[in-house]
């Protein structure tokens, strides 16, 4: 950062601006990075700052160009040409006039594995690291730690497991899966694979009844099929809910844990008031921070209550005996500690509603702070993977590894890293609900949102998916926001080779070809199904007396460097004949608007000769209608981190509020992407919602193999100058003929051309 920051001042002339020389120099050294050390998450970086760079934005170009630069210097990523990079993209005018002879493009399933190495170190099992199974250095040392694992305990786990990785992915079934699952559910499934035998399990956290559905867990456990992870075993929380009772009755008998009646308010002014001790005492050494009083009401007054009216209560919960709100379980932990979540966090609540797995059996359910960490241990996981927001509850002073302590079982390790956003979209899986819960989405699988069945139904690939999460990697900076170009890098370059090309018209304008021979006459035309890529075949397109082509492809007057179609003017229908607007019929209801059609006259002597600038996609009067055609945006809010108010042009930084005074109401905090992450300024996420997200097309026209082909779900198309399409993974299911785009195209200067 003091180097971007250094040579940026030195890319500015005496006025303080950025000059053009500068920015060029800047493209130049990244060029060169590049080709030293090819590393693929630059790339999108780079492509940014062209776009900027053709803009004459330079102070951001120049920006974006050193950011690259430093990517690639810091990686050690091969030369460029020394390792087999993702597939080059096919620009929509080398479509049209190149077809130059490529190597056989590869299935999308030999693209990637998803079996490689993490790029983080951990701790092996029975190592050292294991023993201890969580450690801090330098400042952060805590005083005490509750994460050693005692020797016998530790070679009862080593036999059990064999010395084998043992990882968990343990999602909520309270809604479906998005990208940062995708990430964590990454790192979990290959951990495991850094020695033979290693095995991840695929475990519910089903302790909170109220949201969870057998609709969650199901498109669940198909979202980790779909991705190509295969579990070791399907485990549930409530698995264990009766050894969990039984333990929490353990830890009452050893006087840690006591049944509360406070209210939500009276917990509130407790925890505020230990919040003030803490600040009073701030500046204390540990020895006279303990010797110091708590402040009157900072404890619970149930706190100090007989170990045998606790356990009495504790049954009384369990048949039955108390409403909801009325009564918790807390773990009695310490209130003088800087870990938050070591301030008598619930263990149990009163809950009454039915469990989808174990009905009625229940009423009291487990939190994720009591539940979390001891399912880990009952399973002998070796490494529990989370993210950086539980930290603190996973530091070796924290509640994670106290509980295991006071009950003396075995403690795995932790380890936290950051969690996977965005750039204008969310992933807290509240928002999301919110978000389906008012109808302002089509459901969790609507293709604008990141969740795992909605980039599947917008035609993302579990490869690059897969990809993408292996080239994000593992940091534990505290804020990633990656730019959703990053994204789309890699489904754009993984279809680029193996889309055959189709010809659709989304929006169209009827073309009649005034002199055509007559349609028993119409010329069948041999159109390749993929230009670079001669073995994929072709297909026949017949040129018929009527044809429809883009409105947004013609204009009334034409200007300089526009290449589409304008009266008096030439241009190519792609792959066919040149056609020149004579003259157009408009609606007498809507003069100047859109035509109700154009008479055009044809060459029939330009077949296959050199083409005017202006080359248009177009389909015949045997083209098939769509139901509908959706062009979606990457945008589905319009600022870039949703609900995070901007600061003098940034975005808000703060502390998160404590976790104890957060969840004064005792909900779960088990939903490890709860939140985005950063407290600060915030705003209304709600009212940055993109009205225009979404387009759809209830009119297109697609040519007849490409409407035939769409009747099976999940195939992908190039709809060629126009973008990455799939037939509707539900819809063409039901035998509507839906697409959805998947992403655009890399767009060349002629297609920028044509749409100015």
């Amino acid at each position: 950062r003091i180097r971007h920051t250094f040579y940026f001042s030195l890319n500015k002339n005496m006025s303080g601006e950025v000059s053009l020389g500068a920015v060029k120099k800047a493209k130049l050294a990244s060029d060169k990075s590049y080709k030293k050390h090819a590393d693929v998450l630059s790339r999108p970086i780079y492509e940014q700052a062209e776009a900027l760079l053709k803009e004459r934005s330079l102070d951001k170009a120049l920006a974006l160009f050193l950011e690259a630069q430093a990517i690639c210097d810091a990686s050690d990523a091969p030369p460029l040409g020394k390792v087999k990079g993702p597939p080059a993209e096919t620009k929509a005018s080398e479509d049209a006039s190149n077809a130059t002879t490529k190597a056989k493009p590869a299935a999308a399933s030999e693209h990637f594995s998803t079996q490689e190495p993490p790029s983080v170190t951990l701790p092996a099992p029975g190592s050292e690291g294991h023993r201890n199974a969580k450690t801090t250095t330098g400042e952060n040392t805590p005083a005490v730690t509750y994460a050693v694992n005692d020797d016998a305990v530790l070679q009862a786990h080593l036999k059990r497991t064999g010395g084998a990785y043992v990882t968990r992915f343990p999602p909520e079934p309270n809604g479906y899966l998005h990208l940062g699952h995708a990430k964590a559910m990454h790192f979990d499934f290959n951990v495991a694979t850094l020695a033979p035998n290693g095995k991840t399990f695929l475990r519910f956290d089903d302790t909170n009844p109220t949201g969870e559905k057998q609709e969650y867990i199901d498109s669940i456990i198909e979202s980790v099929r779909w991705l190509g992870h295969k579990p070791a075993r399907v485990t549930y929380s409530s698995d264990y809910f009766e050894e969990l009772y039984n333990l929490a009755v353990k830890l009452i008998e050893n006087d840690k844990a006591y049944v509360c009646h406070q209210t939500k308010a009276e917990t509130l002014a407790s925890r505020k008031l230990v919040q003030a001790f803490h600040h009073k005492t701030k500046d204390m050494t540990r020895e006279e921070k303990y010797a110091t009083p708590l402040p009157q009401g900072a404890e619970s007054p149930y706190r100090n209550r007989p170990i045998a009216e606790s356990l009495r209560l504790f049954a009384d919960m369990r048949r039955g005996l108390f409403a909801e709100g009325e009564v918790v379980l807390r773990m009695k932990g310490d209130l003088r500690s800087d870990v938050t979540a070591m301030w008598d966090l619930a263990a149990y609540r009163v809950i009454l509603k039915a469990h989808p797995r174990t009905g009625d059996a229940w009423c009291i359910y487990p939190t994720y702070d009591y539940t979390h960490c001891l399912v880990d241990s009952l399973e002998d996981i070796t490494h529990s993977l989370c993210t950086l927001e539980f930290a603190r509850r996973q530091a070796p002073e924290g509640s994670y590894y106290w509980l295991l302590d006071a009950l003396d079982m075995y403690k795995p390790v932790t380890f936290e890293f950051s969690r996977c956003n965005v750039t204008h979209n969310v992933m807290s899986k509240r928002k999301l609900t919110k978000l389906v819960e008012l109808g302002l989405v089509d459901g969790w699988d609507d293709p604008r949102l990141l969740t795992l069945e909605g980039l599947r139904r917008r035609g993302y690939t579990e490869t690059a998916i897969n990809r993408f999460c292996h080239d994000l990697g593992v940091t534990k900076s505290e804020r990633v926001c990656v730019p959703y170009s990053r994204l789309e890098y890699y489904i754009r370059n993984e279809l680029g080779d193996v889309a055959p090309r189709r010809f659709a018209v989304i929006d169209p304008i009827k073309v009649v070809v005034t002199n055509h021979p007559g349609e028993s006459s119409s010329p069948e035309i041999d159109v390749p199904n993929h230009p670079a890529h001669p073995e994929m075949g072709s297909r026949k397109l017949r040129f018929t007396p009527v044809v429809y082509i883009e409105s947004s492809d013609f204009k009334r007057e034409d200007v300089k460097g526009y290449f589409g179609m304008a009266p008096g003017k030439t241009v190519r229908l792609l792959y066919s004949f040149d056609v020149t607007c004579d003259s157009i019929v408009d609606d007498p209801k809507d003069p100047g608007g859109k035509p109700l059609e154009i008479r055009c006259s044809y060459n029939p002597d330009s077949f296959g000769q050199k083409p005017p600038k202006g080359t248009l996609h177009w389909v015949g009067s045997d083209a098939v209608k769509a139901d509908e055609v959706r062009v979606y945006s990457s945008e589905l809010f319009t600022t870039e981190e949703p609900g995070k108010a901007p600061v003098n042009g940034a975005v808000a930084d703060g502390g998160a509020a404590p976790a104890a005074l957060a969840a004064v109401d005792d909900e779960d905090q088990e939903d490890e992407d709860d939140e985005e992450g950063g407290g600060g300024a915030k705003s209304d996420w709600l009212t940055e919602l993109n009205g225009a997200s979404k387009e759809a097309y209830a009119n297109a026209l697609l040519e007849p193999a490409l409407a035939a082909e769409c009747r099976v779900p999940e195939k992908h198309f190039q709809l060629q100058r126009r973008g990455y399409f799939v037939s509707d993974r539900r819809l063409t299911a039901e035998g509507k003929l839906v697409l959805n785009m998947t992403v655009s195209l890399k767009e060349s200067g002629f297609t920028k051309a044509v749409r100015k």
